[in-house]
C-alpha cells in the first residue's frame, strides 16, 4: 500500500464517528476529517428511495467539495410485518420531528397485535467510499467484498441550468425519480392481509412520508440552500479510461464555485460500497438505557438483550454499521494496497 497520508472526509458531524473512523484506519496512510472542517459544505438533500442512494448522495457531494476521499454512510430499520418499515424514514417515522422516543412508541403501537413470533426486524447499513483523485494502477476488481462503479465526475464542466427552478425538471427528463418514489410506496403499501398490526395507521403514516417526494421537486423542509443531487448513474463509466462523455453535460447547481475540490478533483472518480445488516426482532417495550434510536427494542438473533443493554465495544462488535465499515476498508486495503 502507497505510504502517501491521503485525507479521508466522513460526510458526517458526529464526532463519535470520526473517532471510531481514526481507530479502524490506525495503520493505514490515511488521516480523517469531518464535514465540521468544511463549513461551506452545502447541507445535501436525501431523497433516494435507499440508504445506498442516501450515503452515495452524500458522500458524492463530500468529495466533490472538499477533493478529497469522502466516506458516508446511511441506516435503514426494517421490521418484517410491516412491510420493510420505517426503512429509510427510520429517523422521522412518527413525524418530520420525531424524537427518538415517538419513532420507538409508532414502531411498537403499530405492531402491538403481532404475534411475538412474527415481529422479525433487521437494521441495514450501507457505507459508501468516493475517491475523485484515485491514483493510477488501483485495482478494484480485487476489492470484493465491496461493490465498486467508476463515475465521470459530475462536475468536470461548469454549465448549469438558467433558470435553476427548471432544474428539477430537467433531471426527471433523464432519470424520473417520482416514478422511483411510486415504485417506493407502491411495494411499501402491498402489506399482508392478517398481520395483526394497526395497518391503516401504518398505510397513513407511509403515505404522508412519500407525499413530498411524488411532486418530483425539492421535499418542502429543505433547506432553500441545500444541494441536490440527480441519479448517479447518469455519470456511471465502464472503467477508468472511459473517454465517453456522460448523458448529460450540465452540472447539478449548488456546488460553490469556491470549493476546493473545483481545483484538484480528477475526471474520473472510483466509488465502493459496502452493506452490513443486523438481524433480530422487536421486543414489547423498551429495554436498557445505552444506544439510541430504535436500539432499546431490538434484540439481535442469539441475544437475550436489547442493543441498548450491550456495552458500546460488545455493540460495536456486531452491529450492522460496523460490519459495512469493515467490509469497505477490507476492500480499500487491498485496492489501494495494489496500487
Amino acid at each position: 500500500m502507497s505510504t502517501e497520508k491521503r485525507l479521508i472526509v466522513l460526510a458526517s458531524r458526529n464526532q463519535d464517528k470520526v473517532r471510531e473512523m481514526r481507530q479502524l484506519v490506525a495503520g493505514l496512510p490515511f488521516t480523517v476529517a469531518s464535514s465540521l472542517d468544511y463549513p461551506g459544505l452545502p447541507d445535501i438533500i436525501e431523497d433516494g428511495t435507499t440508504a445506498l442512494g442516501n450515503a452515495t448522495r452524500k458522500a458524492l457531494v463530500t468529495a466533490a467539495y472538499t477533493g478529497e476521499i469522502a466516506v458516508a454512510d446511511d441506516t435503514s430499520f426494517q421490521i418484517r410485518t410491516l412491510g420493510g418499515l420505517p426503512d429509510i424514514f427510520a429517523s422521522r417515522f412518527a413525524g418530520p420531528d420525531a424524537s427518538y422516543a415517538d419513532n420507538v412508541r409508532m414502531a411498537l403501537d403499530v405492531t402491538r397485535g403481532v404475534p411475538a413470533e412474527d415481529c422479525d426486524a433487521r437494521f441495514e447499513t450501507s457505507m459508501v467510499w468516493i475517491d475523485p483523485r484515485p491514483l493510477a494502477g488501483l485495482n478494484p476488481a480485487v476489492g470484493t467484498p465491496a461493490a465498486y462503479r467508476w463515475l465521470h465526475n459530475p462536475f468536470a464542466r461548469t454549465i448549469n441550468l438558467a433558470p435553476t427552478e427548471d432544474e428539477d425538471g430537467f433531471w426527471n427528463t433523464l432519470s424520473d425519480r417520482r416514478q422511483d418514489w411510486q415504485h417506493f410506496q407502491a411495494q411499501a403499501r402491498n402489506l399482508p392481509v392478517a398481520w395483526g398490526g394497526d395497518r391503516d395507521r401504518v398505510l397513513a403514516t407511509l403515505d404522508d412520508l412519500v407525499a413530498p417526494f411524488l411532486g418530483g421537486g425539492r421535499p418542502s423542509d429543505a433547506p432553500p440552500e441545500a444541494m441536490r443531487m440527480p441519479d448517479t448513474r447518469l455519470w456511471a463509466a465502464s472503467g477508468p479510461d472511459d473517454q465517453r462523455s456522460p448523458v448529460t453535460r450540465v452540472c447539478p447547481s449548488g456546488l460553490p464555485a469556491e470549493a476546493p475540490g473545483r481545483a484538484t478533483n480528477g475526471l474520473m472518480w472510483l466509488e465502493m460500497s459496502s452493506e452490513g445488516r443486523l438481524l433480530g426482532h422487536l421486543t414489547r417495550e423498551p429495554v436498557g438505557s445505552a444506544g439510541f434510536g430504535y436500539d432499546p427494542i431490538f434484540v439481535p438473533e442469539g441475544l437475550d438483550l436489547s442493543l441498548a443493554e450491550l456495552e458500546p465495544d460488545e455493540k460495536n462488535a456486531i452491529s450492522h454499521r460496523g460490519r459495512a465499515m469493515r467490509r469497505l476498508l477490507a476492500a480499500v486495503q487491498r485496492v489501494y494496497g495494489s496500487a
